[in-house]
């Protein structure tokens, strides 16, 4: 009986280890993001400007956090990869994610 507790133990630890659900942090996921070419008003932790953002086959949202490395030049289109990884234990009012440049994959004016 000892023997099958340690090894039901055992099977549970290893099966925890490797699962795909656990997110640890410091770990990023990349995606890739358009930028509009202008910003928009938006209020959360303040009243300010946002970036419109969407992922491919997206519609455009309000984006409120900060990507670090990244400079939005407006009336210039962007397509960049970001690096997005949790935040362990935000503030209350703050972003569950904090996000980073990973490159720019295109930029350029409105397409017509």
């Amino acid at each position: 009986m000892k023997r099958l507790a340690i090894s039901t133990l055992t099977c549970f630890l290893v099966a925890s280890a490797c699962s795909s659900a656990t997110t640890v942090p410091g770990d990023e996921e990349v995606l890739v993001l358009e930028i509009a070419p202008d910003s928009v008003p938006c209020t959360g932790e303040m009243v300010g400007q946002c970036l419109q953002v969407r992922s491919p086959g997206e519609d455009w949202r309000r984006f409120y956090d900060a990507i670090e490395g990244f400079v939005h030049e407006p009336g210039v289109r962007y397509t960049i990869e970001v690096g997005r990884r949790v935040v362990p234990n935000p503030p209350a009012d703050g972003s569950a994610y904090a996000y980073r440049l990973v490159r720019i994959l295109a930029r350029g004016p409105t397409p017509d």
